[in-house]
């Protein structure tokens, strides 16, 4: 066991290493152990931020043969074959793991192929809509028998789809984790070598980003966005961080988010400089912070949750840090330029869930690194 942690480890390293840029990739897990079946599946089956199955095995039922195993994250294929007793059956036994940090719940198993009608299968072991926490496991039990009155044509291939579902809120905030974590990686040049310079270049450039000749600008990946802002977003956070599953269905909704630059502090010591063209004036700005702003919802709704988090420099030095934590608060749907249809929302109405503004927050934090 201790080889096989030893070895994983050092896969998990290497990947790393290999991999710039890249955060959610394969982990260590250091709490897996034969008992909960762990070892059983190969190591392209952990990733990051997902539920998925870790074992599936006949453990019971009368019957004269049975095959069993998973071939997707939650799908699994038996092939079994029922004797003529009616009272013949097949008991499996299927391990998830819950790799998020979120909770699961159970929703329901959906057939997705059978090729025997006469043959039915019943889950266990787990009622719908109860939950599996965060880094936990869970396993259920699938009994195929045949159906009442039946006890011929014994054979069937079976594959079968166990739907576990998650609160759209709380995904929400493992989507705005990771793009907070990205956009920590953009700032210091560690997504890719110049992801900062990338970033204000092209926050600086006239024609990309509304109000951009301002000492407040900003860029978003919104419907309503430039195609340079949007094609500069995609550039460095990829999709990897600009969508995810955020209702469970298995399909990846995208991630909005808004960077904001602005001064919040009042303090010229902070954070860094750009200068801007006004009635062809240069203008410089001192002390200027990175507000990251993120949301998974829609744009229906007047007003939207968005979660939000703030970085600048201390003391001349010459790395981002996160100064405000991420925060989820409101802020009011409204068009990327400031008119027409809602595509996006408004940086300048976000409040925190206790109603203070991005800039209090934000003093409060540089203030009390000083």
């Amino acid at each position: 066991m201790k080889l096989f942690k030893i070895q994983f480890l050092t896969i998990f390293l290497v990947l790393c290493l290999c991999c710039s840029g890249v955060y959610a990739t394969w982990v260590y897990l250091e709490g897996l152990d034969d008992t909960e079946g762990s070892l059983s599946v190969s190591t392209k089956d952990f990733t990051y931020g997902t539920f998925y199955i870790t074992k599936v095995e006949v453990v019971g039922g009368s019957y004269t043969s049975a095959q069993s195993s998973k071939i997707a994250d939650t799908d699994i294929q038996a092939d079994l074959t029922l004797n003529s007793s009616a009272s013949s059956s097949v008991v499996l036994n299927v391990t998830f793991y819950n790799n998020s940090e979120v909770s699961y719940y159970y929703n329901k198993a959906e057939t997705l192929y059978s090729d025997n009608t006469a043959i039915e299968y019943t889950v266990s072991g787990i009622e719908q809509k109860e939950e599996v926490p965060a880094k936990t496991y869970k396993t259920i039990t699938v009994t195929y028998d045949y159906k009442s009155g039946v006890n011929s044509n014994g054979t069937i291939l079976s594959k079968v789809h166990f739907n576990f579902v998650v609160d759209k809120d709380s995904i929400g905030i493992v989507a705005a984790q990771n793009a907070v974590s990205r956009f920590e990686a953009i700032l210091n040049n560690i997504a890719s070598e110049n992801s900062y310079e990338t970033l204000e270049t092209g926050m600086n450039n006239r024609n990309t980003g509304y109000n951009a000749a301002s000492s407040v600008t900003y860029i978003g990946n919104v419907s309503g966005a430039t195609n340079a802002d949007s094609k500069l977003i995609q550039e460095l956070f990829t999709n990897e961080f600009l969508t995810m599953d955020l209702d469970g269905d298995g399909k990846a909704e995208p991630i909005t988010l808004m960077i904001k630059r602005e001064n919040l502090d009042n303090d010229v010591s902070t954070g860094t400089s750009y200068t801007y063209v006004s009635n062809r004036t240069p203008r410089t700005v001192h002390g200027v912070e990175f507000t990251i702003y993120i949301t998974s919802e829609g744009f229906s709704a007047r007003t939207l949750n968005v979660y939000a988090a703030t970085f600048t420099k201390i003391d001349g030095s010459d790395k981002w840090i996160q100064v405000v934590p991420l925060t989820k608060g409101t802020a009011t749907a409204n068009n990327y330029n400031g008119w027409g249809t809602a595509n996006s929302f408004n940086t300048d109405t976000w409040k925190s869930t206790d109603g203070e503004t991005m800039d209090t927050l934000a003093q409060e934090a540089i203030a009390a690194l000083k």
